[in-house]
């Protein structure tokens, strides 16, 4: 087995009698089996091979919401028994969504940058001497779009970027701050309860996130007070935007093969699987597959 590093592939191709072309910068490559694996941020990349190819594509989802940073002990009697809870939540006003993503107990929040655009993130660590006294996670909405609009991603990069243009980057607001229509400044965050762990731009997330997702969000933070009281304090940070872009769902049939036999899309680059391990999985489930079929 020969791996070709550093080599950006431009372009794959299917002979007239079976088997693909794949072109590189180093030269033209053939094979009887292909498997595309290029994980969300070849999105663009694999739009533009599936238009090549003429293979079926669907628009996808875009998850946007924000990062709730707030102190460890709020949510203590969750995470020490579930460590990542998820708990969806059905909004009265507009019968959204909203659900609560990527728990990180006593963590820490970062930024994440995308294709250039700074979104917020979070992690958590195993090591005691690196933990915090704050748990984060992230509350999401999700939006499909049909017709006329398809392009679901370039609706959150909007929305980031108009975050990044107000705030030079990621924006942090007092839940407090929030609910009252003000923006925050550095002065009521440093009086606060919660104290930060990412040096974010205190402003103003309702000039950044349309109403309905805030309005989402609100509600839901007042829902998790109910079960974790302390959520809804004035002094909970609110980091944004968090955005989760998800790939064009390619058509495939259920060996995650394309309409052309042999050619294979794994991983979350396929549109259809959405996480780290659901993307590993469709990986060791192809290979199984192509090895039963050898």
């Amino acid at each position: 087995m020969t791996f070709f590093f550093d080599t950006p592939v431009s372009k794959v191709g299917a002979l007239p009698d079976g088997g693909f072309t794949v072109t590189a910068k180093n030269g033209e490559f053939t094979c009887k089996k292909c498997v595309i694996s290029v994980g969300r941020s070849g999105s663009k990349w694999m739009e533009s091979v599936c238009a090549g190819l003429d293979i079926p594509t669907k628009s996808n989802r875009v998850d946007i919401g924000v990062r709730v940073e707030l102190p460890a002990v709020v949510f203590s009697h969750l995470t020490d028994e579930l460590y990542e809870s998820k708990i969806v939540y059905r909004t009265e006003k507009f019968e959204d969504n909203v659900r609560t993503f990527c728990m990180n107990p006593r963590g820490i929040v970062v930024n994440e940058n995308t294709n250039g655009i700074v979104t917020v993130n979070g992690h958590s660590y195993e090591d005691p001497a690196m933990q915090t006294e704050n748990t984060n996670f992230a509350l999401l909405v999700a939006k499909h779009f049909s017709e006329p609009f398809k392009d679901s991603n370039g609706y959150g990069e909007s929305i980031a970027r108009l975050s990044n243009m107000l705030g030079g980057g990621v924006i942090v607001q007092r839940f407090g701050d929030l609910v009252r229509g003000r923006r925050s400044n550095y002065k009521r965050i440093e009086e606060g309860l919660v104290t930060p762990t990412l040096q974010a731009t205190p402003g103003d997330l309702s000039l950044v996130l349309p109403k309905r997702i805030l309005d989402g969000i609100i509600e839901m933070i007042y829902a998790l007070d109910r079960i974790a009281p302390g959520t809804a304090n004035d002094d909970t940070l609110l980091y944004g935007v968090e955005v989760k872009f998800y790939n064009m769902e390619v058509e495939t049939d259920e060996h995650l093969e394309t309409k052309y036999k042999g050619l294979y899309i794994i991983g979350d680059g396929s549109g259809i699987t959405h996480s780290l391990s659901h993307a590993s999985a469709s990986g060791v489930f192809v290979a199984r597959d192509m090895a039963e079929r050898m």
